[in-house]
């Protein structure tokens, strides 16, 4: 095959640009026509199986590496796949690869790619729900109510974060998490179970007296009939390494949200492990581990629930890759420096914390020594002068967006446990999405994340939703946000 000339390929790409051919592929990122479209009975054929529930599963900024170490650990500690890997052979199960983008930017944050599956629509960076015009679209979880529906959200972060948000709200930026909760328990959604306690004050939970809170596992597991509001933190619910007994797990919250849901009409349930992302952007390779295995584990409490039945879609999925990890180490040397992972005991969150207790001015010096005490390994000289210029905020990578404390110290572990980042951000890569039940025939090797709003309304035979009181006013969405 002869080489490609570049003026040759711009010729050729400049014609099918004129032709409107891969204009998105060629232009300087997501043109219009992607960007909006309307909200109403589906474009995809009604299924030959009507799905009564959903479970719509998100491991927030799951890179393919990361659902692949996660998976690798599992096989080491269990002899064993992951229960998502081991999904993959059982019968009419379907993959997908999904593209991530959202109407601004080819890297999204969570809330556009949220937003994606909640409305169908792609939206801005930062914004939940609201179309560049400035339409109010209707959220699945509020769509699938006015069918009689129950709904829920379970996840590892606030509940009033940008992936939760984007099945029940609209709001023009995602970091309006009062809006956000009052609109969570004004549109009744029946369990709501993560962090975020700081969110609901006690004079929004005066206002819905029906509603049941708990703020314990064991309040949890004893909750009485109703409604419930289940906040395990004021703020994220705690890194696996850090979660106290009476902190719940991801697995324990989904089997109560499944139980209290199950009803004659179905249900739609949303399950996020959410500090997967965090661990991502913390290039913390334990953590994430970590955490991704305690997603799995919810999903094994989702496919146990599910024996036996054919009622039920679920979809297993990310909102977006994060930091792209991978195991990096050839031969003994990788699978050795892998093992020590389990060593680990502490995040990079536990650090900070005890970072944070030191003065500014000795925090340098003592960083070494509380990672240490976190992951077991000792650094050496040159490995302690650079994470101290990091901790001091100097320049310390070629990247400097991974300059941060937390990309440096990750990328020294690299070097002892194996596992190495591309830097602390989200990435544009598509992702996997894993489908069984009815309406999964519709799922297709490839797809637009938006499609997946489409293919749960088709799935559960949805007629066209209905605006919400309010919802006709027009608001401006946040532009130019690139939060996380």
């Amino acid at each position: 095959m002869p080489p490609i000339n570049r003026r040759s390929f711009l010729r050729t790409s400049s014609t099918l640009a004129a032709l409107g051919v891969g204009g998105a592929a060629l232009g300087a990122g997501p043109t219009r026509a992607t960007q909006a479209r309307e909200q109403g009975p589906p474009a995809t054929p009604p299924t030959a199986r009507v799905a009564k529930n959903i479970i719509f599963m998100v491991s927030d900024g799951m890179s393919t590496g990361t659902l692949t170490l996660a998976d690798l650990a599992y096989r080491q500690r269990e002899g064993r796949p992951s229960h998502w890997v081991s999904l993959w052979s059982r019968e009419g199960v379907r993959r997908g690869t999904a593209t991530t983008y959202s109407a601004d930017a080819w890297v999204t944050d969570s809330a556009a790619g949220g937003s994606a599956w909640g409305c169908g629509v792609h939206v801005n960076n930062g914004v939940i729900n609201i179309s560049n015009e400035g339409e109010q679209l209707v959220p699945i979880l509020v769509h699938a109510r006015q069918s009689g529906k129950r709904t829920g959200v379970v996840t590892t972060t606030r509940v009033t974060h940008a992936t939760p948000a984007s099945f029940v709200a609209n709001v023009p930026k995602r970091d309006l998490w009062q809006p956000i909760a009052q609109q969570m328990l004004e549109r009744g959604v029946d369990v709501m179970l993560g962090g975020g306690g700081k969110h609901f004050p006690d004079q929004l939970l005066k206002q819905h007296p029906g509603l049941l809170v708990a703020r314990n596992k064991a309040e949890l597991l004893t909750a009485g009939q109703g409604r419930l509001l289940g906040f395990f933190a004021q703020d994220h619910v705690p890194m696996v390494f850090e979660r106290t007994p009476e902190v719940p797990a991801l697995s324990t919250m989904t089997g109560v949200a499944l139980k209290r849901l199950e009803n004659p009409a179905g249900f739609v349930l949303q399950v996020e492990g959410g500090r997967v992302d965090h661990a991502a952007h913390n290039n913390d390779a334990a953590s994430l581990i970590m955490e991704q295995i305690d997603f799995d584990f919810a999903l094994q409490v989702v496919l146990h629930w599910m024996e036996g039945r054919d009622d039920t879609l679920l979809i297993v999925t990310t909102d977006h890759a994060n930091a792209n990890p991978g195991l990096t180490l050839y031969g003994k040397p990788g699978r050795e420096a892998f093992q020590r992972i389990n060593n680990v005991k502490h995040s990079f969150d536990w650090i900070w914390e005890e970072l944070a207790k030191r003065p500014a001015e000795a925090q340098p010096a003592a960083v070494a020594e509380i990672v240490e005490a976190a992951t077991g390994i000792g650094l050496d000289q040159d490995e302690r002068t650079l994470l101290a210029m990091a901790v001091s905020k100097r320049r310390t990578a070629a990247f400097s967006q991974a300059s941060v404390w937390t990309s440096v110290l990750g990328g020294l572990l690299a070097d002892h446990l194996g596992v190495a980042f591309t830097g602390p951000n989200h990435t544009s890569d598509m992702v996997e999405v894993t489908a069984m039940g009815p309406g999964s025939e519709l799922l297709t090797p490839a797809l637009d994340n938006t499609d997946l709003h489409r293919l749960m309304v088709s799935a559960m035979q949805l007629p066209a939703p209905k605006l919400l009181p309010g919802m006709e006013h027009r608001i401006e969405p946040a532009r130019g946000v690139n939060d996380d």
